[in-house]
């Protein structure tokens, strides 16, 4: 969730490569111009894997298991390697101008936990963006450290983490699902009494009952509801912030290299990773989301992927590495598949904004809040509206990117980074 995009009607074929030491400027975000139109490409197809994943509640067992196999948490994964890729990309530019980093980038990184926390408790049960504002200090610690350190550091975090043979391989075990659905359940519950019931401890002086009532009974379904979101996020906050240091570490030693800076001088290191994270990836995923099936069938599988703790990380980050490494080839060396790919980098490019929309939209116009569209609604039918809306992004990003230079929580979180009104519409920018 840092900087990168494509202008409309470009592709990747039609852009100058970046130089490796770019023209010491004045401070502050990058500039359109500067940015990379790969990571916006990126970004963009990230955010419609998270679609698949976070809104697919209505989604029938067969449609729900293919969903968990191809995206599941890999699309997670694929965001914590993009944010300590943008952590690279900024430090890198920060150290050819030669300005101070440090401590900008950690008022940066308390604003977006600031922005997370309103997302947590507002819009989702996703902690997502806490999560990469506390990772973001460990990026801090390593910064300075040499690329293959860093890769080695990664390596032995995966390895420490996943092994069941030490303490560490303990916390992928996976909570019992029956147990996660039973406090979501009481909570609902919770829910439904408070807004029959408000509570009796209530009293505001000044407030006529009727308001009092109202206003106490949100207050009971905004801690119902508060509770629910804990529950939730009990279910995969271990785990996730395993797979995410691992992926940021990855992502810092990637961008360190300037790997996807000129990705066409890489092809046979994305080949290669392509086809062995393909590999680990479907085994990983398969024994994940149909480990029940091998065992009903009286396969005996090693303790370790039995319960999952190797299969669940193997299979999210090999995905994730394919679904990069595939997508950066597609757009670096096949015209047809960068023309396709190209509207995704208006998403990408707002991405912030666009990861906020998504939960508001599905609540108000989707939801039983709303217009409840997708009551009664066939599971297939139901993600064919749900990526209709990513189309909508695309179409709204597109008109946003003619008119404005950032996308408004963007916008909004540069200005509070640098102290200063960034300049918004374009027009501002021609006049300058």
């Amino acid at each position: 969730m840092s900087e990168a995009s494509l202008p409309a009607g470009i592709t990747a074929f039609d852009t100058p490569r970046i130089p490796a030491s770019p023209v010491p400027r004045e401070a502050g975000p990058v500039q359109p111009q500067e940015r990379i139109p790969l990571l916006d490409v990126l970004r963009g197809f990230a955010l419609l894997g998270m679609l698949q994943v976070n809104h697919q509640n209505a989604a029938g067992e067969a449609l729900s298991n293919l969903i968990r196999f191809l995206f599941g948490g890999s699309f997670v994964a694929l965001f914590a390697f993009l944010f300590g890729l943008g952590f690279a990309i900024q430090l890198i530019r920060a150290e050819e101008a030669k300005r101070p980093f440090v401590l900008r980038y950690l008022w940066r990184t308390v604003i977006l936990a600031f922005i997370g926390v309103v997302h947590f408790v507002f819009v989702r049960a996703n902690e997502i963006l806490i999560d990469y504002a506390v990772l973001a200090v460990v990026l801090l610690m390593v910064r300075r450290l040499r690329p293959s350190f860093i890769l080695a550091l990664a390596a032995a975090w995966l390895v420490f983490s996943m092994s069941p043979a030490i303490p560490g391989g303990q916390l992928l075990t996976r909570v019992d699902p029956e147990r996660v659905e039973a406090e979501r359940v009481s909570t609902q519950l919770s829910t439904a009494i408070a807004w029959a019931n408000p509570p009796a401890w209530c009293q505001i002086p000044g407030l006529t009952d009727a308001y009092r009532a109202e206003v106490c009974r949100h207050a009971e379904i905004v801690r119902a509801q508060y509770t629910e979101r804990i529950a939730t996020v009990r279910w995969w906050q271990v785990n996730s912030y395993i797979q995410a240091l691992f992926m940021f570490l990855l992502g810092l030693y990637a961008g360190r290299r300037r790997l996807l800076h000129d990705a066409g001088r890489h092809t046979r290191l994305f080949v290669w990773v392509a086809v062995v994270a393909l590999v680990f990836g479907v085994a990983g995923n398969a024994l994940d989301v149909f480990g029940g099936f091998f065992a009903g069938k009286g396969i005996m599988l090693p303790k370790a992927l039995a319960g999952w703790r190797l299969a669940d990380g193997l299979g999210n980050i090999g995905l994730s590495l394919f679904y990069l490494s595939s997508v950066t080839l597609l757009f670096t060396h096949w015209r047809l598949a960068a023309r396709v790919l190209a509207p995704l980098a208006h998403v990408g490019r707002m991405v912030l904004t666009n990861f906020f929309m998504q939960p508001i939209m599905f609540i108000l116009v989707f939801g039983y809040h709303g217009f409840d569209l997708m009551s009664g609604i066939e599971s297939w039918h139901n993600q064919l509206l749900i990526n209709s809306f990513f189309v909508v992004q695309i179409l709204y990003s597109r008109w946003w990117f003619q008119h404005f230079r950032f996308g408004p929580l963007e916008w909004a979180w540069r200005s509070l980074t640098w102290f200063r009104a960034q300049p918004f519409r374009l027009k501002h920018l021609a006049a300058a």
